[in-house]
């Protein structure tokens, strides 16, 4: 019988590939003919949706002449268990593909200043943004949040073409301890401009979607760098980045962190503005997609964690619940910056936004800015939107009571880029 075979990754005919094979013949000896003669990575067949048993022939999945079945290399769509690697040529040939290669030891070097440094204020002027970090421990006994401002990826990895830069800003929540989080913060930059300036082709700009494509890569590999890196190391972190140049900002998202802009409705009004979310939702493990992936993955969720243990569903590290469907791969926002209207970002760890609405702090964030920039104007002085950001966490903690580790960012957008 004539049917088509399909990777997983394709969406159309256009990639699929016409088989003959016996309908009675088991399962398992069509995957090792269809390895051997066609050169596929034939791990798991796929029917209408539901794996075809080894011990199982066509025939029995009532598999019909011109069906299409997909095929799937091994841990597709999934982590590894604790200790087990695919090969390391498979592991090799997914990083040249994406063209990501090893960091550099000078580039691990400035990687490591750069995260000593611990910048909490900078002014990037090349794209337009003033910003500062501050975070408190709270309730907590340890603190497990970590910031990042990185004015530009080009610092990183001169060999990054301009016109490929960024200003890279970030929250790194961890839980569970602040090993993955501080290797996160560390070399996630690096990682992405080393990404960035070896993408084929290696000038020009990158269009978004390529940019959101080698990122997920980049993500992929710094959970993988977690693995081998931070043995014994069983925390996470979640993540929440804000890639920016003059015109735009991409919000990428991993977790229960989030970020959202303030934007005024009119130019003339600055009190009429507005709240926009800058992900699609939080990773949460009861949310329905999520959930099901969970479940598909042998894991399960009680009480509001998986297997009782971890509450959301994607982040860095977490290494002995990947195999459970916990992912590293963020989701995207972009945003075309309106220098008239747009005010400010803000990016925040959960314990932030649990202690009151988004609506509520980008007001009571409004307030601040507004009075920094009056005083700024006039003393003569520069807006500290660092003070900003220690007066919102303070204020958290201190009258909305959060229990949390509370940790901000602050992009206060520029009327005019530099």
């Amino acid at each position: 019988m004539k049917l088509y075979l399909r990777p997983p990754e394709s969406k159309s005919r256009k990639d699929d590939v016409e088989v003959d094979l016996n309908e009675d013949e088991l399962i398992e000896s069509v995957r090792k003919k269809i390895q051997e003669k066609k050169g596929l990575d034939c791990y798991k067949l796929k029917h209408n949706g539901k794996s075809l048993k080894d011990d199982e022939t066509l025939r029995q999945h009532k598999v019909e002449e011109g069906d299409t079945i997909f095929t799937e290399p091994e841990f597709h769509g999934q982590y590894l268990p604790m200790g087990v690697q695919p090969s390391m040529e498979k592991k090799r040939k997914a990083e040249e593909d994406m063209d990501i290669i090893e960091l550099a030891p000078e580039v691990k070097k400035a990687a490591a200043a750069a995260a000593a440094e611990n910048v909490t204020l900078a002014e990037v002027t090349w794209c337009g943004v003033r910003a500062g970090a501050y975070g408190e421990k709270g309730m907590r006994r340890q603190m497990e949040d970590e910031t990042v401002i990185c004015p530009s990826l080009r610092d990183l990895v001169p060999e990054l073409p301009e016109e490929r830069d960024f200003a890279l800003f970030g929250i790194f929540d961890g839980h569970g301890g602040k090993q993955v989080a501080e290797f996160v913060k560390t070399f996630l930059a690096p990682e992405l401009a080393s990404a960035f300036a070896n993408d084929e082709p290696k000038k020009g700009p990158m269009a978004d979607k390529r940019v959101m494509k080698v990122t997920e890569a980049v993500f992929q590999r710094m959970d993988s760098r977690i693995s081998t890196e931070l043995a014994g190391a069983y925390d996470g972190c979640t993540a929440n980045v804000v890639l920016a140049n003059a015109e735009k900002m991409i919000c990428v998202n991993l977790g229960d962190s989030m970020a959202y802009l303030c934007r005024q409705k009119n130019p003339d009004d600055q009190e009429d503005f507005l709240c926009i979310p800058l992900q699609q939702r939080q990773h949460k493990c009861w949310m329905m997609k999520e959930k099901e992936r969970i479940l598909r993955s042998g894991g399960a969720v009680e009480n509001g964690r998986i297997n009782g243990i971890l509450e959301v569903s994607r982040a860095f590290g977490d290494l002995t619940l990947k195999k459970f469907g916990v992912l590293s791969t963020p989701e995207y926002m972009k945003f075309q910056m309106d220098r008239e209207k747009d005010r400010f970002v803000i990016l925040a760890c959960d314990g932030f936004w649990n202690a009151w609405t988004a609506a509520e702090a980008i007001e009571f964030t409004h307030s601040l800015v507004a009075n920094e920039e009056g005083r700024a104007e006039l003393e003569a002085d520069s807006i500290d939107i660092r003070g900003v950001c220690k007066e919102l966490v303070q204020h958290v903690i201190e009258e909305k009571k959060a229990q949390d580790n509370v940790s901000v960012v602050v992009l206060h957008i520029m009327p005019q880029a530099g």
